[in-house]
């Protein structure tokens, strides 16, 4: 079954619930949606999250700098 038919199989149903189907009405239902919050605790994690791959990155370079100084020298 493609794509195609179960979009025309779901219509029939609704029509046969006595539903009608209308993309004018599931977009109006979507406008009236609330906004999505930002929340505090999930900006902090990400503050902590970026915090932590920054002195990952750091504590790389820093150990590649080592390594190639005593490889190097």
């Amino acid at each position: 079954m493609n794509f195609r038919e179960r979009a025309e199989t779901n219509e029939q149903q609704a029509v046969g619930q006595g539903e009608a189907v209308s993309q004018v009405d599931t977009t109006e239902k979507l406008s009236e949606a609330e906004e999505p919050r930002t929340s505090l605790f999930a900006i902090c994690w990400l503050g902590i999250a970026a915090i932590a791959m920054v002195g990952w990155i750091c504590a790389l370079g820093w150990l590649a700098w080592r390594l190639a100084d005593w490889a190097l020298f």
